[in-house]
């Protein structure tokens, strides 16, 4: 019976690095661009259409996302798919006990990993015109720190380009490594818990 899961692709290097197969050889997973969440309506609607795409093929499928549009846990309740645990990638990618450690030592945390950062241009400085000082101001006021949270397979080019946005942002860098450990925990009882059903 085929394993599905829809997943953002920000997540595509820790499953990479978990490598269900070893554990589910027949587990399929569909990735999602990141940028869809400059449009939420387009979200949901790809989403919705892969999970109806991968039902017509049978077998069973959860859904590796955050809570990253309002109604999504409704809509894959009503469709009985269950969603991995977690309000959103960084506290996925991190787990949420060091994720909430994180928050708990400053609250003006702003969280990249490297999608965002190598993409920070499209999915910040344009749609939110970061490039006028007033701007940034008005939207990273309460921030003061931005966290990378670097993952093995990181490219080196990224290291460089947080800097960059640090600098732009006037928030100091912190670095902190990801934790798959939770995420494979959690991926690999949901699919158990899926494959049989």
């Amino acid at each position: 019976m085929p394993l599905h899961i829809i997943a953002c692709g920000v997540f595509r290097d820790a499953l990479e690095q978990i490598a269900l197969e070893r554990f589910y050889p027949n587990v399929a997973i569909t990735y999602i661009t990141p940028v869809l969440h400059n449009h939420p309506q387009k979200l949901k609607e790809q989403i919705l259409n892969q999970v109806h795409l991968a039902k017509k093929t049978g077998g069973s499928t959860l859904c590796l996302y955050g809570r990253c549009h309002p109604e999504l846990d409704d809509y894959l309740s009503e469709m009985n798919i269950p969603r991995i645990p977690g309000e959103h990638c960084y506290e996925i990618l991190l787990g949420s006990r060091r994720f909430n450690e994180i928050i708990e030592q400053d609250a003006g945390t702003y969280f990249v990993e490297k999608d965002l950062i190598l993409n920070f241009f499209e999915y910040c400085i344009q749609p939110l015109e970061l490039d006028d000082p007033l701007l940034r101001k008005r939207y990273f006021q309460h921030y003061t720190q931005l966290t990378y949270i670097r993952q093995p397979l990181d490219p080196d080019n990224v290291r460089p380009n947080v800097h960059d946005i640090s600098r732009l942002l006037d928030l100091k860098t912190r670095v902190v490594d990801a934790d798959y450990t939770e995420l494979k925990t959690n991926l690999l009882k949901l699919l158990s818990s899926v494959h049989r059903e």
